[in-house]
């Protein structure tokens, strides 16, 4: 920032202070025996009073577990809520896509369509029926890609609302309860009463209590770790 204020110093020390108390929070992730893509997308329609551009907000759920998100401002200024609502959808759908393609690599088979959540029913209505040319000769043509690939079958649009749309908290500033209860439903939890185990052992074991159990080894065994992490002290010809 070339200019900064004191108010962007308050904004830092604020963000400063919610990361030193939240220091046990963080997501939690479930083994299942398949794999579905389910995002949110969701915008805040004219919030900026300088430049009237929206923001744009969309969360990722592999098997109920977020595994992606993002938040950005929409770079051009959209004139009511549907065609806001339709540019953040467009954006989820190229994210909907990659997401798509790495999880078919990943599991050696191709991956369902992925399912994108949209609180606004015209912005729905207009990724499915291209009729609505009053409404979409003036939105840009590369944010009619979502309606590609609807047609293609790659995704599918759903209507939710509003009270549960997950990308909410991404899109606009939310008052302590609001924010509290967004942040409750978009997964993020309380980990630090949990008791994680990786391969048979807990994360938080102290190495002191590992080097006891290396010392109550077998000298046989030790004897063989010995043999193979020394050099050897045989001569070299030249």
């Amino acid at each position: 920032m070339h200019e900064p204020k004191e108010s962007h110093g308050a904004a830092l020390k604020q963000i400063l202070r919610y990361l030193q108390g939240t220091l046990g929070l963080g997501l939690i992730f479930h083994r299942a025996s398949k794999a579905e893509l389910v995002g949110y997308s969701d915008s805040s329609h004219n919030v900026d009073a300088d430049d009237g551009r929206s923001t744009t907000g969309h969360v990722f759920y592999l098997n109920d577990c977020p595994i992606t998100w993002g938040s950005q401002k929409q770079e051009t200024v959209a004139l009511s809520s549907c065609e806001a609502e339709f540019m953040a959808a467009t954006e989820a759908a190229k994210q909907a896509i990659w997401l798509q393609e790495l999880l078919g690599e990943v599991i050696g088979k191709p991956c369902k369509k992925v399912t994108i959540r949209i609180d606004n029913k015209s912005a729905i209505a207009l990724t499915k029926n291209p009729v609505f040319h009053g409404r979409s000769k003036h939105i840009h043509r590369r944010y009619h890609f979502i309606r590609e690939c609807v047609e293609n079958e790659k995704v599918e649009v759903e209507h939710v609302a509003g009270s549960v749309q997950r990308a909410d908290i991404l899109t606009k500033v939310l008052g302590r309860i609001k924010f509290k209860e967004m942040r409750d439903l978009i997964g993020v939890k309380n980990v630090s009463t949990k008791d994680f185990k990786l391969k048979g052992e807990n994360v938080d074991l102290s190495l002191s209590h590992k080097t006891v159990q290396s010392q109550t080894s077998s000298p046989q065994t030790t004897y063989r770790s010995h043999l193979q992490t020394e050099p050897s002290s045989s001569p070299q010809s030249d």
